[in-house]
């Protein structure tokens, strides 16, 4: 980005951009980006609910059996995706790899920087679990290390990372809201 376009930018546009920067000097490298790209993914955070989920389910912990709770934690993510991915089309920013690290890439998906979908997914899918399922607060960490290895790899600016997070708790809360009124009346509690 020349000077004359980093001055039209505003205050809050120049800390993303200036964040970003320091991410591609100081911190972005392609083994950690490799690294990053496979493990902040939706599947790795499964790895970890599914033996917490045997676990619990053995231990007769949780207050609906697994059945009920995958299903559910993955209708209101499934809707919270679909509304970020409304939002990216919407907005179209371009991702720091493309504005900060000038990688030239033809795939649209770079020009969807805007709110992140791996930090808006993962903390609608850890506060369901957490205040709905009662899952440890550890897993609200997930979605923390989600949105930073995706600034880290160069993927989001922060607006994009906490943009996420701010939708992601809406349609988490929005998800504990009806899941404790639906869920009772439907299936009871155990």
């Amino acid at each position: 980005m020349d000077k004359n376009t980093l001055e039209k930018l505003s205050a809050f546009e120049r800390i993303d951009y200036a964040i970003a920067m320091f991410v591609r000097e100081k911190i972005h490298g392609p083994i950690l980006n490799r690294t990053l790209s496979r493990i902040n993914r939706g599947e790795m955070m499964l790895l970890l609910i599914i033996p917490y989920l045997a676990y619990a389910a053995w231990k007769e912990i949780l207050p609906y059996p697994w059945w009920i709770v995958i299903p559910y934690a993955g209708i209101i993510a499934y809707a919270n995706d679909r509304f970020v991915l409304f939002l990216k089309k919407l907005i179209s920013r371009k991702r720091p790899l493309v504005t900060v690290a000038g990688k030239v890439d033809q795939n649209p998906d770079m020009k969807h920087s805007f709110p992140s979908a791996h930090a808006s997914n993962s903390m609608t899918a850890a506060l369901i679990l957490v205040f709905l399922f009662g899952f440890p607060e550890w897993f609200l960490v997930i979605s923390l290390l989600a949105g930073i290895g995706r600034l880290l790899s160069l993927h989001h600016f922060p607006s994009d990372v906490l943009g996420g997070w701010v939708i992601g708790t809406c349609f988490g809360s929005l998800g504990l809201f009806l899941g404790r009124w639906l869920l009772p009346f439907f299936f009871g509690t155990t």
